[in-house]
């Protein structure tokens, strides 16, 4: 889509339309970085109070891109698309036609299952990997759609006693598990939340992003996730942290399992395969 024909670019640009008037791309995304990390803070201290419904989504992306464009809290008017791969066709979205009425539909939904309340943290995590795949085929706003979907989906889950741990969750893990999911495929979705809803689950991540942070790497454009108690697995040993040890595997992933389900005399850079038997804490 092109300023031709996309009426939130400034004619002749890339550059979508924003409150400071800044046409230049670098500059704008460095603006909304800034502008939009302050507002999800002071989010994170005072939730907006909604009833998780239309009204509450759009709330929540007026509070976090007031300061950059006109239009935050609106739904776009136009078609929206996105190639998740270069040379990969684009995934188009809900049309804008339709957006109103199909976000009524989840939320009518979601509202009929008592917002997810009272049920275990398992359960709670499976249907909020649904609802977030479903506000993701959305895409409601013309930019910004992650950031928002997530809040919402943290503050349900805050009103029904749980938490979630986005913090762990990498750009290019959440970039493959919506794909999947746009697909009809939940599973990758489904595995994120549980994985985040438990906090035993989530400190071996946390040290190994640490660990790779302190070594300049971009952890954020690499799938990174815990393994799967009775998967199978294959790669190379990256290294080894008490409990846990941290892997590359086959598939080009940073894998992080328990340093129990492998033997000792594998060493840093040998490729080895197993069998996991648990998952790391």
């Amino acid at each position: 889509m092109n300023a031709a024909s996309d009426p939130y670019l400034y004619p002749g640009t890339d550059v979508l339309r924003n409150v400071p008037g800044l046409r230049n791309a670098e500059q704008l995304a460095t603006f909304e970085t800034a502008k939009t990390a302050q507002r999800i803070y002071e989010l994170q201290k005072t939730r907006v109070v909604g009833r998780f419904d239309t009204t509450h989504l759009k709330t929540i992306h007026q509070r976090v891109f007031q300061d950059v464009f006109p239009w935050a809290g609106q739904f776009r008017t136009t078609m929206l698309g996105k190639a998740e791969r270069v040379g990969q066709p684009a995934t188009w979205f809900t049309p804008p036609h339709l957006l109103e009425h199909e976000a009524q539909r989840i939320f009518d939904a979601l509202h009929r299952s008592n917002l997810l309340r009272r049920i275990q943290p398992i359960e709670f995590a499976r249907k909020a990997a649904r609802l977030l795949a479903e506000i993701n085929a959305l895409h409601p706003f013309r930019e910004g759609n992650g950031r928002t979907q997530r809040l919402f989906v943290e503050a349900l889950a805050n009103q029904a006693g749980h938490q979630l741990h986005f913090d762990v969750v990498g750009r290019e893990r959440m970039v493959q598990a919506s794909i999947e999911a746009n697909r009809g495929n939940f599973g990758m979705m489904t595995r994120l939340f549980e994985e985040i809803i438990d906090a035993e689950r989530v400190q071996p991540l946390r040290r190994a992003i640490l660990f790779l942070s302190h070594e300049s790497f971009n952890w954020n454009d690499t799938y990174i996730a815990t393994i799967v108690a009775g998967e199978n697995y294959s790669g190379r040993l990256v290294g080894r942290d008490g409990e846990s040890f941290m892997m590359r595997s086959d598939d080009n992933r940073i894998l992080i399992g328990r340093a129990a389900d492998i033997s000792n005399s594998i060493r840093t850079g040998e490729h080895f395969s197993f069998r996991a038997a648990g998952v790391p804490s």
